[in-house]
């Protein structure tokens, strides 16, 4: 190895994580344990250890949003989202949502489904109303 190849090395592990991240907008809610998906400019935030809300950060515009809960009776202990792809769906706008949890031992378990639209898409609001299509 030549000694120059070390030197770059050391001043690598010298950096700073202030010149690594750049500090975003903050949630109101502190998560523990989640689970998060992409889609488009989002980061879909689906409930964590200690509660069930679910989040929407918006990349470009450095925003949140909620987005639904899941129901009482689930227990989000060792659960699991994924994303589904359709490349037949025809709204790019649309994304299905998998949930699987409770996989603790003695606990329910749950398999839940979210058609998810995105919270962003013209805010929602119709007549000047807000409006939230996603349920699980």
């Amino acid at each position: 190895m030549d000694p120059t190849d070390v030197k770059t090395e050391k001043q690598a592990s010298s950096l700073t994580i202030g010149t690594l991240f750049e500090p975003l907008a903050s949630c109101s809610s502190q998560f523990i344990k989640t689970q998060c998906v992409t889609h488009n400019h989002e980061i879909l935030i689906c409930g964590d250890y200690f509660k069930r809300d679910c989040y929407s950060y918006h990349i470009l515009k450095d925003q949140y949003k909620h987005v639904c809960s899941y129901p009482s009776s689930v227990q989000l202990d060792g659960h699991c989202v994924i994303k589904c792809i359709n490349n037949a769906n025809d709204n790019a706008n649309e994304l299905i949502l998998l949930s699987f949890g409770g996989q603790s031992n003695g606990k329910k378990k749950h398999t839940l489904i979210m058609k998810y639209v995105s919270v962003w898409d013209n805010d929602n609001v119709d007549n000047g109303n807000t409006s939230n299509n996603n349920d699980t």
